[in-house]
C-alpha cells in the first residue's frame, strides 16, 4: 500500500506529529513519501531513509486549497493508496480538500490503524475518549486524521536532502491582512516531559504564581483547563483536554483540576499521573498513579520549598 504523510514543521525542523505518523508508518513496513507544509526558511526536514518535499506556505495569503491541488496530482499520479495526516488545523484543512478531489470520506479522531493486504480499519475515539469504535476504510483512497500523541514519535537524524515546491496561489487564495504571532517561552506543553495544569481549584489568576514557580523548578510546560482559558487566565495554545491539546508527558501534575472527561481525554495517556486536589471524590483520582487530597494553595507552596 503505497503511502503520503502529510507533515508540517515546527521550529524550523519537523513537527512531532509528523514524527509520530512517520514512525507508526514504519511500523506497518509501508513506502511511503513525506510532503511537509511550513513558512520556515531552510528548515532541517530531510533524512536519508524516505523522499520530503517542502511546500512552503507565504504568510500574506491562505493558500492551503493551492497546496491540496498539488498534492491531489501526486496521489493521483502516483497511485498513492493511504494519506495520513495530524489533528492540526493545517492537516484537517489539507484532509477537506482531497477527500472532494479524491471522492474519499476523511476518517477523524483515529488513534490506531491496522492493515491487511489492501484492507484497513482504523481505531477511533468518540464520546470525549470514553469510547473507541471499528472504521472499515472501503474508499480506493484511504485518508486517515490522527490524533495527536496516537503514537510514540520516530528518532530521526534530520538533514537538509529535500526538495522545495513553490506553490502558486489559486482563486481560492486569501490575502493575509495581519498576523499575530504568540510569543512563546521555556518548555512546550506538546514536546515537555513534565507538564504542570492548573484548574478552577487555584481560586485566583493571581495564584498561578505558584504554578510558574514550581514549573520553572522542575523545568516544566504550563497548561491549564478549559474552564480558566475561557476565563482569560492563560492562553487558549495552553489548554489541554478535548477541545484544547493533547499532551503525552512522562509525568502530569494536575493542580486543583477536578477531572472532568473532557480535560482527561487530552491528558489521560500520561505515563505517571499526579492529582492534587482538597475534594476527594474528585474524577482526576480514578486516572492518578498518586493522589493528593488537600488545599492546593497550601500544598505547591510547600513543594516548592522542599525543591
Amino acid at each position: 500500500m503505497k503511502s503520503l504523510i502529510i507533515g508540517e514543521t515546527s521550529n524550523g525542523t519537523i513537527s512531532s506529529g509528523t514524527l509520530e505518523l512517520i514512525s507508526k508508518i514504519t511500523q506497518e513496513g509501508l513506502d511511503f513519501k513525506l510532503i511537509t507544509i511550513g513558512s520556515d526558511e531552510n528548515p532541517k526536514i530531510g533524512s536519508d531513509t524516505f523522499k520530503n518535499t517542502y511546500m512552503k506556505l507565504n504568510q500574506n495569503e491562505l493558500s492551503l486549497a493551492s497546496i491540496a491541488d498539488e498534492i491531489s496530482n501526486i496521489i493521483k499520479s502516483e497511485s498513492i493508496n493511504l494519506v495520513l495526516a495530524s489533528s492540526t488545523y493545517v492537516g484537517r484543512d489539507i484532509a477537506g480538500f482531497l477527500s472532494v478531489d479524491l471522492n474519499a470520506s476523511p476518517i477523524s479522531n483515529v488513534v490506531n490503524f491496522k492493515i491487511d493486504g489492501d484492507n484497513l480499519s482504523t481505531t477511533n475515539s468518540i464520546d470525549g475518549g470514553e469510547s473507541d469504535y471499528l472504521t472499515n476504510v472501503t474508499s480506493e483512497v484511504k485518508v486517515l486524521i490522527i490524533r495527536p500523541k496516537s503514537f510514540e514519535p520516530s528518532e530521526i537524524e534530520l538533514n537538509d536532502n529535500y526538495e522545495t515546491v513553490s506553490i502558486e496561489k489559486n482563486n481560492l487564495s486569501v490575502a493575509v491582512q495581519d498576523i499575530f504571532i504568540e510569543e512563546k517561552t521555556g518548555p512546550q506543553l506538546e514536546d515537555s516531559k513534565i507538564v504542570i495544569s492548573a484548574g478552577r481549584g487555584m481560586v485566583d489568576v493571581e495564584n498561578l504564581k505558584f504554578i510558574e514557580e514550581l514549573a520553572n523548578k522542575l523545568n516544566a510546560a504550563i497548561g491549564g483547563t478549559r474552564a480558566i482559558v475561557d476565563a482569560g487566565w492563560m492562553p487558549y495554545s495552553q489548554q489541554v483536554g478535548q477541545t484544547g491539546k493533547t499532551v503525552k508527558p512522562d509525568v502530569y501534575i494536575a493542580c486543583g483540576i477536578s477531572g472532568a472527561t473532557q480535560h482527561q481525554v487530552g491528558m489521560k495517556d500520561s505515563k505517571f499521573i499526579i492529582a492534587i486536589n482538597k475534594d476527594e471524590e474528585a474524577p482526576i483520582f480514578q486516572i492518578a498513579d498518586f493522589g493528593v487530597v488537600g488545599d492546593t494553595l497550601s500544598i505547591i507552596p510547600k513543594l516548592i520549598e522542599s525543591l
